[in-house]
């Protein structure tokens, strides 16, 4: 199965950008920081569901066979 990814109307908007600027630099990084701690924590939950899925369709194979 292919995810497919879409980029939202709003990040392409000088707005955004104009609106990062007025940030002060210590939110900036609070920003930034969060958002890498959320993309791990999908990339991990991604992963184990993945992981879940192949074990399951490995343990209806083994059934199958049998």
């Amino acid at each position: 199965m292919m995810i497919k990814q879409r980029r939202l109307a709003f990040l392409e908007t000088e707005g955004l950008e104009a609106l990062w600027e007025q940030f002060p630099e210590p939110a900036r990084h609070e920003v930034t920081r969060n958002y890498a701690r959320l993309m791990a924590h999908a990339s991990v939950a991604r992963i184990r569901a993945l992981r879940t899925n192949h074990k399951n369709r490995e343990v209806d194979d083994e059934s199958s066979d049998g």
